[in-house]
C-alpha cells in the first residue's frame, strides 16, 4: 500500500533557480489565472477553476505574512501518473510517497488533486498551497530549500494551515518531542506532524515579521531570536504543552 500520509519533498538541487520543465503528455490543457499557469489533466477539467481559486484566495495572505514582494507567474503542472512526475523532474529523486515538489520560485509539480489512490482532494489542494508557500520562501531566499529542513517545511505547513493536533501524537504527549536536528532528515516525516506548531510558536512569541527574517538568514536562531537551538526546542515544547494542554 502506498504511504498516504502527506509529504512533500522539495529539491535542494534546484536552489530556487528558474527552470523550464516539460509538460506531461497526458492530453492535458492549460489554465491561466492572475498568478498561476496550471497545466492540468483531463480529470481536472470539471473543477480546475475551483482548484486555482483555492490557491489564488491565499496568494495575498501568504505574500503579506511572509513580507514578500510580487511573485513571478507560477507554473504548476499536475500529473495522474507518479512515474510521469518523477520523469519530468529528473534527476531529482522523488520518493514514491511524495505527492509533489516545488523546484523553483515559479515551478510546482504535483499529483493532480483528482488523481486516484492519493490523498483526499481537499488535502491535495492544501498541498498546492503548501508548495506555493515554498515558492514564496525561495523568492525571498534562493538558498532556503531544506536549509534547514525543519524551518523550511514548518513555514509551508504553517502558511497552508496543515495543522495536526499534538494531543493525537503519542511522542508529544509523552514528553518526547523531536529535536530540530532529527527533523532535518529527509526521511523523517514527523515534521509534517509538528511543523504547524513550530510556525505557530514563532509567530506567537516573536510576531510575523520574524518569519521573513528567518527565511532570509536560513533560520539563524541566535542572531534573530537571541536563543540557541536547545533553548528554542525547550520553549517550543513548553508553548505546545500550554497551548494544547498536554
Amino acid at each position: 500500500m502506498r504511504f498516504r500520509v502527506f509529504a512533500i519533498l522539495t529539491a535542494v538541487a534546484a536552489c530556487g533557480q528558474d527552470q523550464a520543465w516539460p509538460t506531461p503528455t497526458q492530453g492535458g490543457k492549460s489554465y491561466r489565472s492572475p498568478h498561476f499557469l496550471i497545466d492540468y489533466t483531463p480529470l481536472d477539467e470539471r473543477n480546475i477553476t475551483t482548484i486555482v481559486g483555492a490557491v489564488e484566495a491565499q496568494y495575498d495572505r501568504i505574500l503579506g505574512e511572509l513580507r514578500s514582494d510580487a511573485m513571478p507567474l507560477v507554473h504548476v503542472t499536475f500529473y495522474l501518473d507518479h512515474a510521469a512526475l518523477v520523469s519530468a523532474t529528473a534527476p531529482i529523486t522523488v520518493p514514491s510517497w511524495a505527492s509533489g515538489l516545488a523546484t523553483a520560485q515559479d515551478q510546482i509539480h504535483l499529483m493532480s488533486p483528482n488523481a486516484p489512490d492519493w490523498a483526499p482532494y481537499d488535502r491535495m489542494v492544501s498541498n498546492l498551497i503548501h508548495e506555493f508557500a515554498h515558492c514564496v520562501s525561495m523568492h525571498i531566499n534562493a538558498r532556503i530549500p531544506n536549509n534547514p529542513r525543519w524551518f523550511w517545511e514548518s513555514v509551508a505547513i504553517y502558511e497552508s494551515g496543515q495543522s495536526v493536533d499534538p494531543r493525537t501524537l503519542a511522542y508529544m504527549r509523552d514528553g518526547q518531542p523531536p529535536s530540530l536536528a532529527s527533523l532535518n532528515s529527509l526521511d523523517n516525516t514527523r515534521i509534517y506532524d509538528v511543523g504547524y506548531t513550530i510556525g505557530e510558536f514563532i509567530v506567537s512569541r516573536w510576531g510575523g515579521d520574524v518569519l521573513k527574517q528567518l527565511i532570509a538568514n536560513n533560520a539563524a536562531l541566535t542572531a534573530t531570536l537571541g536563543i540557541d537551538e536547545a533553548a528554542f526546542e525547550q520553549q517550543w515544547y513548553a508553548f505546545v504543552r500550554q497551548r494544547y494542554g498536554l
